[in-house]
């Protein structure tokens, strides 16, 4: 069944969809209905799943992170300038 040219078939619980040329990803209003605002997509080992979700709130999320203890690899070190300068030469080329 076409719904729409961006749609290429629709078959039981599974919609297959197209890219447009601007990166957009084109979703039929009665599944948008269903999924709401915001979605989250994810990545699973059978490809790309999009799954609803909420919105997140920005300044609880960035309060969470400034917040939080950051994660540590191991003892920090106090470099010299000499190769601080010689790590950021290699990024700058």
């Amino acid at each position: 069944m076409t719904v729409n040219p961006t749609i290429i078939k629709w078959e039981m619980d599974e919609v297959h969809l197209k890219i447009d040329s601007k990166g957009r990803l084109y979703i039929p209003v009665d599944i948008r209905d269903q999924i709401g605002d915001t979605v989250t997509l994810k990545k699973t080992s059978e490809g790309f799943l999009i799954v609803p979700s909420k919105p997140k709130n920005f300044m609880e999320e960035f309060r969470k992170v400034i917040t939080s203890e950051p994660p540590r690899t191991g003892r920090p070190e106090n470099w010299p300038p000499s190769k601080m300068k010689a790590l950021w030469s290699k990024f700058q080329k």
